[in-house]
């Protein structure tokens, strides 16, 4: 499972939802993997989305942010569980040493300076748009950890009916204005910027997207 749903819509589980499957896991000796391709490699101001609640799994797996754009994948598990013999899994691009090469260099500038900037400005991005359903009829939800935000578009606030034309409108508006977004889930924006990303850069995004909800809105 994803602890933090990415095509499903950036949907956060509830407090505790981890921890007690988790113990489920436990009890009933059921491996807890995590997919982390989407929330992992600093993405929530975590290196892993896991980590806001200190829950442990027995694999996870991640991808593409690993290695800055360049193709690689990795499995990471208890050393128990990684009995295989030799020939009992192979890759045929396996061990690209370009790609471990960006793979390293990305953890180190993950590590110095780049899961703070997540952290910083997701808080940010967040206390700037947290009042959206307030001043957008059309925005139901505003959620998410460090720079893996979702924007929930719906046909109305009370019954959270998904607003799919809405938020292709405002995807197709916000690129003519100078902002690339991605959908997920029925009706969701979703901001993703690069762990890069610095407050101008942030607030010309910001604004815009709010340009584009009131336009289509309107």
């Amino acid at each position: 499972m994803e602890p933090i749903q990415g095509e499903g819509g950036y949907v956060i589980p509830p407090p505790r939802f981890l921890d007690n499957l988790r113990r489920l896991c436990d009890k009933y000796g059921i491996l807890l993997i995590f997919d982390e391709v989407q929330s992992g490699m600093g993405r929530t101001g975590k290196m892993w989305a896991c980590d806001h609640v200190g829950v442990v799994p027995d694999i996870i797996i991640t991808a593409k942010g690993i290695a800055s754009g360049l193709p690689l994948g990795v499995t990471v598990a208890r050393a128990e569980l990684m009995d295989w013999g030799p020939g009992a899994h192979a890759s045929t691009f396996g061990g690209n040493p370009i790609a471990c090469a960006a793979a390293l260099e990305t953890i180190r500038l993950l590590e110095e300076k780049y899961i703070a900037n997540a952290a910083r400005l997701g808080e940010y991005i967040m206390g700037r748009i947290v009042d959206l359903p307030h001043k957008h009829r059309i925005v139901g939800q505003v959620r998410g950890r460090g720079l893996m935000i979702g924007i929930e578009l719906v046909k109305s606030q009370d019954l959270r009916e998904p607003h799919t034309e809405a938020r292709k409108r405002v995807i197709e508006r916000a690129f003519e204005l100078g902002v690339l977004l991605l959908g997920c889930g029925e009706s969701t924006v979703r901001l993703m910027p690069p762990l890069v990303i610095d407050r101008e850069q942030a607030d010309f995004a910001i604004d815009t997207l709010d340009r584009c909800i009131a336009e289509v809105e309107h």
